[in-house]
């Protein structure tokens, strides 16, 4: 994958919520990437992920945009049922 990818993916996922940073920390934990950890936070060398985990990784981005649209259209739904 070219830097480009890698940019745009670490760019989504420090966007999403603290939440699903875990998630995303399980997919590399469970790859076996090395990564470290202090109390700022956890720091990883995207260069070292494999194309398994990038996939993985991406997959799971997503998932977590798809369940939070529909989320917000689920929400956005009810309420025009209570407006109505």
């Amino acid at each position: 994958m070219d830097s480009q990818s890698l940019n745009n993916l670490k760019y989504q996922i420090e966007n999403l919520e603290t939440i699903h940073h875990l998630k995303i920390l399980q997919i590399i934990k469970n790859n076996e990437i090395k990564f470290s950890e202090n109390r700022n936070g956890v720091f990883i060398n995207m260069n070292s992920f494999n194309e398994k985990t990038i996939n993985d990784i991406a997959k799971m981005v997503l998932y977590i945009k798809k369940q939070e649209k529909n989320l917000k259209d689920t929400e956005i739904f009810k309420k025009t049922l209570n407006n109505d």
